[in-house]
């Protein structure tokens, strides 16, 4: 079936929701790369459209947008949270259409962003149409459209946590339609310096201290502190570690005077970053030597988070789903860092991801199966509805 014969069978809200999400697509927010102003204004006005009032908060580069709608004094408020900003497009030549333009081959829509979140801004902008006009619908909205997530920075969700909401549940828009994630570890992101001395390598009476190969010792001593593979109830796949990024040298020539490691650790909510950092510190101490040459900065962190299984509307949402796809779908945890973290410091419930179809994300051709998108939406509209009845 072409993309144009598909679309034709499907009601008019699913194709305002892929016609609303091929806008999106089409307005760049690489993270890095772009402002997200024009994707931001571009949110606010749809949301005007509907007869709501967002607003655009944050710095001018990176605004995100935030949008309360009450509809009922004492009723339960639901949070619908995605993120305005993408990862960048890459090599180019690496995808089979445009990036920057939502191609639909069969029920397929291609894109940079188009899973990852740009579809889950705009179900969560009509969804909030639909339930508004509901009279069903017993409850209030919020709305948070947050800019610079995909660098783990998470400027706008912090822009919009100064908002201070108040929320019952929060939904977050990464999708994934097989399960229900309802937690993310977390990471802890050091920098390690190491300081040498240079020298010529062919010298007979200087040899120098090879920075590298301090910290050759240093990463071999923090291997062995297993930092990953710790396991706990919807972590099973565990902690991790990983020494992502090395720099150090000028010449083949030259001694090494410097070098400079980037560490990526994902931690359980049983883990937390004193600890970990309290095993780094303790193991490296043992080591004096090698303790006063390196040099350890903490420059990411965000802690790990579950939402409690048995939370009424997480309950709600797997029934409803099982029923509507016709089979099971997990409770689970997700590896990736995500805004939850911030969010869940506020003790809100958060689905941290259950959506359309998806593939490839943060990847060449990304994907979101659109023939899975309306039993999703249907699938949140009952599950917050009769949340609220």
């Amino acid at each position: 079936m072409t993309g144009e014969n598909f679309e034709k069978n499907m009601e008019k809200i699913y194709l305002d929701i892929i016609n609303f999400t091929k806008q999106l697509v089409a307005t760049p927010s690489q993270n890095g790369i772009d402002s997200e102003k024009k994707i931001a204004d571009l949110v606010s006005k749809k949301l005007s459209s509907f007869g709501f009032s967002p607003k655009t908060i944050g710095s001018k580069r990176h605004p995100s947008v935030f949008c309360k709608i009450n509809k009922s004094f004492g009723g339960k408020t639901i949070w619908l949270e995605s993120c305005l900003d993408t990862v960048p497009i890459g090599d180019i030549s690496r995808w089979k259409y445009p990036p920057i333009k939502a191609v639909i081959k069969g029920s397929k829509m291609y894109g940079r962003g188009v899973a990852d979140s740009k579809i889950g801004i705009a179900i969560f902008c009509y969804l909030a149409k639909e339930l508004y006009n509901n009279p069903q619908f017993k409850g209030n909205i919020i709305l948070g459209f947050d800019a610079n997530e995909q660098n783990g920075e998470f400027t706008g969700i912090r822009d919009i946590l100064k908002q201070k909401p108040k929320a019952d549940v929060c939904i977050l828009g990464y999708q994934r339609i097989n399960e229900i994630s309802i937690g993310a570890r977390g990471f802890l992101r050091l920098k390690i310096t190491t300081k040498g001395q240079s020298a010529h390598t062919g010298s007979k009476r200087k040899k120098g201290i090879n920075a590298i190969h301090q910290m050759a010792d240093v990463i071999n001593v923090l291997e062995k502190l297993s930092l990953g593979g710790k396991k706990a109830p919807f972590f099973e796949y565990g902690s991790n570690f990983n020494v992502s990024l090395i720099k150090g040298g000028i010449a083949v020539n030259i001694v090494p005077d410097e070098c400079e490691a980037k560490i990526d650790i994902r931690f359980l909510p049983s883990q937390n970053k004193r600890e970990i950092l309290n095993k780094i510190y303790k193991v490296l101490r043992k080591n004096s030597q090698l303790f006063c040459k390196c040099k350890i900065e903490v420059f990411q962190c965000e802690n790990a988070f579950l939402t409690d299984p048995n939370n009424k509307f997480v309950k709600l949402l797997q029934k409803i789903a099982q029923k509507k796809l016709n089979k099971k779908i997990p409770l689970v945890s997700s590896g990736l860092g995500s805004v939850g973290s911030i969010i869940s410091e506020l003790g809100i419930p958060i689905i941290n991801s259950f959506g359309c179809e998806d593939g490839n994300i943060h990847a060449p051709n990304e994907w979101v199966d659109i023939n899975t998108l309306p039993k999703v939406f249907e699938i949140y509209k009952k599950t917050i509805l009769d949340l609220c009845y």
